[in-house]
């Protein structure tokens, strides 16, 4: 996600094709808080952009998903990882669109849930 709003390319196209409809984006807040603290401390980010651009994800989605009660099934060796996981499993997610090499894409399928990149949904929503 913040490679979307830093780098634009295939990541960005995705939170295009949201707000296209051409997907239908579920927000998981795990991630918007990454999201907004990453924005903030290491790229500067003002509150108002924030406000922005979280309001924008918010026009864009269908949907929030907030962390689940119990505590995250440990699948990937990150606990922040897995609680991505569950929140997307409480979301009846069944994809998840990750650049993250090193836990989440290694697993490529949990609970029903496919864990592809930003390239590999683009290239599907193509065909």
């Amino acid at each position: 996600m913040v490679s979307a709003f830093i780098a634009g390319g295939p990541p960005g196209r995705v939170i295009e094709e949201a707000a296209d409809e051409n997907l239908e984006l579920v927000l998981l807040e795990p991630v918007l808080n990454e999201l907004t603290r990453i924005l903030s401390a290491r790229f500067g980010f003002e509150t108002a952009e924030l406000r922005q651009l979280l309001d924008l994800l918010g026009d864009i989605s269908v949907d929030v998903q907030g962390s689940p009660a119990g505590s995250s099934e440990p699948v990937t060796g990150d606990p922040d990882d897995d609680l991505i996981l569950a929140c997307a499993f409480e979301s009846s997610a069944n994809l998840l669109v990750s650049g993250d090499r090193r836990h989440l894409l290694p697993v490529g399928e949990h609970l029903g849930i496919r864990i592809i990149t930003p390239q590999a949904l683009l290239a599907e929503l193509k065909s």
